[in-house]
């Protein structure tokens, strides 16, 4: 049985991609929508400020539309690859084979959006059986490049006979470039803007009999705005009078025709709950501090006062422009009751273990210690799932230094940027959380010291003899029974096989994998187990590697956590094992752990190094010299600096005898062209599915447009391409990409 934070999850989903009713208030547009229908664009793209009918006009579509249809609304929320993939999976399951596998891959934690998630979710809608038509509202809360980069690749799997259709405020000029937005049919304000006859319509259904002046000072007034019209005519039934413009009209309209006419409690029940973006009936109960709250949506519902309501009834939405009302309405009336309505919400999620909506309620009201206390339980998990965007977006609302306030947090996100393999965030962290003051006995459970010890022994940076001493000072410090016992033992162990004593290092690793079985801490059992595979293979005792490293990828998958940075270090000990055995899965293998290994880079130098001396072997049995060669210059750039590396020197001395070795036996050929991408190439590829210039890929790495054309170059010899599209090609087929 699902528990309840997976429940209210899925509430929150599925209210996102539910539809809106339609209004039967509104103007109805059916030649433009037919002429939409008709095209043969499979992109059509809604832009126009608020109030000019972009939802309407979609949710008139989706009533009248023959063909599959998906729907999503989105939010601030959404701003992350991996949630906006999940809700696209989600909203294209019905019709796209295989987008249910990726839904529950992503909830899963899988990572990779571009490289993966993305191309995989594009294949599943090119393999529709049915022609489908998936819309996407509120476009304009998307601004991550990341997330735009995800949604023109899996644009270009829309197939003919199906579109896609988003509305937005604003234009969005750097997605589906090329043939799909050359076909591409756009609707702006210029063609919701209503004339004369339309405001007659309007007035009609209102039941108001306007004369044409009349009506040509309404369109004239709200230069066509359909909703303006509409409350025009509103106002003018009610003998209510506006002469303001279009935004005091709103204001009119909204108060006069949906709020002035409701009882006080119920007035009183919008104006609360309108900081939230999803009214669950129990949420609105605490925040709005009363018990009916499932009977006011309801009846909310049934006025048709822009309340939408999932297939369930079990979660409601209010139409944006309705909201932002209420809002500002709240704001107003009542700013100091603000913050307390952010707290109520925050603990009712909280309650609920929907850690991430409470630090979103939290940062709204500035409680920004609180906020950072959540951050620290809620930031392991946010990784797991992918959703480093949305990890990054509280980190910086939050702000650094009320974020060093709260010392555990700043131990746990410098653990997750580790974890990542991000070597800026780490850097970044890791040297945060060394001006954190000393704290005397844990905080949250955490001894500081301890912590601060172990990330410095991870990163290496001041060389292997001071790794030692740390990695010494941490298992020392921690007590039998702390969480952090088993890391601590294992990053001892790990950097004492580094520093050239296996007596002492397998020992110290052999009691974390025991006390990480205890602990149920799967990232530390594959840590000692693929350690002690890797031993096994340089004594050239494949059958205990091979149980090593079975028992490494049990852990892995029992754990959930492929996408730890360990993972490639496992993966390459199992490709060689594999390899070294003549099995069939040993090319997938190296595969995968050769792309898994851009995760393990400066940050992580107690892993890194050795994941990529266990690739030299694993390309060697594989009989690929250069990108032995490759990954042997990888090493070089790793080594951490200083004195005590000199066992580690004769680990990189022996990888390099062995490629000298197949080199003299006849093997060595300067001219062979490899499969291997560099780390450089490896992160350019997925932006070659993209639209992007070559200029706009170097901004988006960071590097010079030269340099970019020189590793597209180097992709499309290693590839055996000669464009963009046989480059993608070929690399979907071998693993490289989706």
């Amino acid at each position: 049985m699902p528990g309840p934070e997976a429940e209210l999850g899925r509430m929150v989903r599925a209210g996102k991609t539910t539809a809106p009713q339609l209004d039967p208030r509104l103007m109805r547009r059916p030649e433009l929508i037919g002429a939409l229908r008709e095209t043969k664009a499979r992109l059509v793209t809604v832009t126009a400020p608020a109030g000019y009918g972009k939802t309407s006009l979609l949710t008139e579509w989706r009533a009248q539309e023959s063909r599959d249809t998906g729907w999503i609304t989105l939010d601030k929320s959404d701003d992350d690859p991996v949630v906006l993939m999940t809700l696209m999976a989600t909203a294209s399951a019905p019709f796209a084979p295989g987008a249910a596998a990726i839904r529950d891959a992503l909830d899963a934690g899988d990572a990779g959006v571009l490289a993966h998630i993305a191309p995989a979710l594009a294949l599943a809608l090119s393999r529709s059986a049915r022609p489908f038509v998936l819309f996407l509202d509120d476009l304009h809360v998307i601004h991550s490049d990341d997330c735009l980069d995800a949604i023109d690749i899996v644009l270009s799997g829309v197939p003919e006979g199906s579109q896609i259709v988003w509305a937005s405020r604003h234009r969005f000029d750097g997605i589906a470039r090329g043939r799909l937005r050359a076909s591409e049919v756009s609707v702006t304000s210029e063609d919701l803007r209503l004339d004369v006859q339309g405001a007659a319509e309007i007035a009609s259904a209102v039941g108001v009999d306007a004369d044409a002046g009349t009506l040509r000072d309404w369109v004239e007034r709200c230069n066509g705005w359909a909703a303006g019209i509409h409350m025009c005519a509103l106002l003018s039934r009610s003998g209510t009078a506006s002469s303001g413009g279009s935004d005091e009209l709103l204001a009119d309209y909204l108060y006069s025709e949906c709020v002035q006419d409701l009882p006080d409690d119920m007035r009183e029940f919008l104006l609360r709950t309108s900081i939230l973006q999803t009214h669950f009936p129990a949420l609105c109960d605490v925040v709005a501090e009363r018990t009916d709250s499932a009977a006011v949506l309801r009846e909310l519902e049934a006025r048709q006062l822009f309340v939408t309501a999932d297939r369930d009834r079990r979660s409601y939405r209010l139409h944006p422009l309705f909201r932002e009302f209420l809002r500002a309405e709240l704001e107003r009336v009542a700013w100091a009751s603000v913050p307390a309505l952010h707290l109520r919400a925050a603990q009712w999620f909280q309650d609920q273990g929907q850690l991430p909506a409470a630090i979103d309620n939290l940062v709204a009201a500035r409680e920004f210690g609180m906020a950072s206390s959540l951050v620290a339980a809620a930031a392991i998990h946010a990784y797991e799932a992918g959703q480093v965007a949305t990890l990054e977006r509280w980190l910086a609302e939050i702000g650094d230094a009320n974020l060093l306030a709260t010392p555990s947090t700043v131990v746990v996100v410098a653990w997750v940027s580790i974890l990542a393999g991000t070597d800026a965030a780490a850097d970044k962290w890791g040297t945060l959380l060394d001006t954190v003051p000393g704290v005397s006995g844990p905080v949250d459970g955490i001894e500081l010291s301890s912590a601060q010890a172990m990330i410095r022994a991870i990163m290496m940076k001041d060389g292997m003899a001071s790794a030692l001493r740390d990695a010494q000072y941490a298992a020392d410090v921690e007590a039998p029974g702390s969480p952090w016992r088993d890391p601590a033992l294992q990053i001892l162990g790990s950097t004492l096989l580094h520093a050239g004593d296996q007596t002492r290092g397998r020992k110290a690793l052999d009691a974390a994998r025991h006390t990480a079985e205890a602990h149920s801490n799967p990232a530390t059992i594959v840590m000692c187990e693929t350690e002690f595979a890797f031993l096994a293979i340089e004594h050239g005792e494949w059958d205990g590697a091979e149980r090593h490293v079975r028992s490494a990828l049990e852990a892995l998958a029992s754990g959930g956590i492929d996408g730890y940075v360990m993972a490639a270090y496992a993966h390459a000990a199992a490709a060689c094992v594999e390899l070294h055995g003549g099995h069939a899965t040993g090319p997938r293998l190296l595969t995968v752990a050769m792309s898994e290994r851009s995760r393990c880079m400066r940050a992580v130098p107690l892993i890194a190094v050795p994941t990529r001396l266990l690739l030299i072997r694993a390309q060697l049995l594989s009989g690929d010299l250069a990108a032995a060669r490759i990954l042997l210059r990888e090493v070089e750039d790793l080594l951490p600096p200083g004195h005590g590396r000199e066992h580690l020197d004769e680990r990189v001395t022996a990888a390099r005898g062995m490629i000298e070795k197949l080199e003299r036996e006849g093997r060595r050929d300067d001219n062979a062209v490899t499969l291997t991408l560099t780390i450089a190439e490896q992160r350019l590829l997925p932006y070659l599915q993209t639209h992007l210039s070559r200029a706009e890929i170097a901004e988006r790495l960071f590097v010079s447009r030269n340099t970019v054309g020189t590793q597209i170059s180097a992709i499309f010899r290693k590839l055996g391409a000669s464009n963009r599209t046989d480059a993608v090609r070929r690399a979907i087929e071998l693993g490289l990409l989706g």
